[in-house]
């Protein structure tokens, strides 16, 4: 039986009373938003408004909540990997916003343009990275006009799996301009009306402000009949109340708003809620994603998204404080991913390659987090049950004392069973004579080894081209 969904945070009662609460902010105090357009939009559907503050009626938030897909595909360039947003499966995509890399010799540095391309090609590569594109890191070395569309079109190079876009897409023109790129990636130039093929984050400035940007992109991305994840982040202490509890109802309101803007645009577009509270640390003055507390409050949301509203739920997790890859960076990487995982979250980022409270990026990190999420997949998947799985023949006819290495099963079995790709489970002397490597050398001889043998590009030749004299076409002028 799949576990998914069996860590419970909250009682239903609880879950009512957090609902209740952010629909009382949002009636009483509301939420302020920049952008004039987001406010002639809520004036036209009858919202109360005052200057720029929108204030929401309980039945109007529970109406857009109903007619938010629970659901929805989302397609990749290849159709073979297409993804059900808000499946049995949990869906990892990549990082997004880490402004460094850390190099295999220890060496931290600001990130280019073949990084992006070096984590696309392992994104594709890696079976338990179901998603990519979006910006696993910021581009150093390419003019800030075009970091985003060089961004997406790196990653149609080199990963034909489903592609995010940039969550760094500064003005409405540069959200058309990779929206464009994603037509002619799939052929048409009106294929993004019918077809779910990204999605761009939005977050809300906590405490309860939506700023111009974040207005453009709900606006942008809705129209052009594309999914909309909203990333509330509230820091307990420092931009939320000090509570874990108070931060979650805090973050709940400004999602909700996010989600009523979005389908007031586009009755029926899919909405994806996202978890991205975190712990404020005040010895530091700053935020923790890996205290306890954060993953505390990320189960919860991915609760109330998933038993409450039935809507798909993703969170920021699978993540760690740790600047390099030692045993802290596992232990709160699984800590975070595992316990989101239990709790029945349906897309991750943040959860392959992350360091250093997400400002850095690990190529070595992201070849060990596939194993770690592997792991953490199974668990979810839970225990197979049938007559076959108890063997009971096998346990009957067997001798007192015998075994069983000699049943055609056992050896099935084993050849089917999941292996390690970078832990070791040989024996300490075979070990030793195999030089004592360690998980972390093994990682790195398999990013050596993908890198070596990937494509210079996997995109057909007038794609390629007719991508290259869009973005020629562009400038680099802001």
């Amino acid at each position: 039986m799949n576990v998914a969904g069996q860590l419970d945070v909250l009682t239903p009662d609880q879950m009512q009373t957090v609902h209740d609460m952010a629909c009382k902010i949002l009636a009483e105090k509301g939420v302020a938003f920049e952008s004039d357009a987001t406010i002639a939009t809520f004036k036209e559907h009858g919202f109360a408004v005052d200057d720029h503050i929108v204030r929401f009626d309980k039945a109007a938030i529970e109406k857009c909540v109903a007619q938010t897909p629970q659901a929805f595909t989302l397609e990749a360039p290849n159709h073979d990997k297409d993804v059900l947003v808000g499946g049995e499966r949990i869906l990892i995509h990549p990082n997004g916003g880490e402004v460094f890399m850390r190099d295999w010799d220890g060496t931290r540095r600001t990130a280019t343009r073949k990084d992006l391309a070096d984590l696309q090609i392992l994104y594709q590569a890696l079976d338990n990275i179901d998603i990519g594109g979006y910006e696993p890191v910021t581009l150093s070395d390419v003019p800030k006009r075009l970091r985003g569309i060089v961004s997406m079109y790196e990653s149609f190079k080199h990963c034909d799996k489903p592609l995010l876009s940039p969550m760094t897409l500064e003005t409405i023109q540069k959200k058309e301009e990779v929206i464009k790129l994603y037509n002619i990636a799939f052929g048409s130039d009106t294929y993004t009306d019918e077809h779910y093929v990204t999605w761009h984050i939005v977050c809300p400035n906590s405490p309860l402000f939506y700023s111009q940007f974040a207005c453009d992109g709900i606006q942008v991305y809705a129209e052009h009949n594309q999914p909309v994840v909203i990333v509330s982040a509230p820091m307990s202490g420092i931009t939320s109340p000090c509570y874990p509890l108070s931060t979650l109802i805090l973050a709940i309101a400004e999602e909700l708003a996010g989600l009523v803007y979005a389908q007031l645009i586009k009755p029926g577009v899919p909405v994806v809620v996202s978890a991205s509270l975190t712990y404020g640390y005040m010895r530091s003055a700053s935020w923790e994603c890996a205290h306890p507390d954060t993953s505390l409050m990320l189960a919860a949301s991915v609760q109330m998204q998933r038993d409450f509203y039935h809507i798909p739920s993703r969170a920021q997790t699978g993540v760690t404080s740790s600047k390099t890859i030692d045993y802290q960076a596992g232990m709160e990487t699984m800590q975070s991913f595992l316990y989101t995982a239990l709790a029945g979250c349906d897309v991750t980022s943040q959860t392959a390659g992350s360091l250093a409270n997400l400002m850095t990026s690990s190529l070595e990190k992201t070849v060990l987090d596939d194993e770690l999420i592997a792991r953490v997949r199974l668990l979810v998947d839970g225990l197979p049950f049938s007559e076959e799985y108890m063997a009971m023949d096998q346990i009957m006819e067997t001798d007192f004392g015998g075994d069983f290495l000699r049943q055609k099963t056992t050896r099935t079995y084993c050849r089917q069973a999941w292996e390690p790709n970078c832990s070791d489970w040989n024996s300490s002397d075979v070990w030793e004579k195999k030089g004592c490597q360690e998980s972390t050398e093994k990682a790195h001889a398999i990013v050596q080894k993908i890198l070596a043998e990937a494509p210079e590009s996997i995109l057909e030749e007038g794609q390629q081209q007719e991508m290259e004299q869009y973005i020629a076409s562009l400038g680099e002028e802001e």
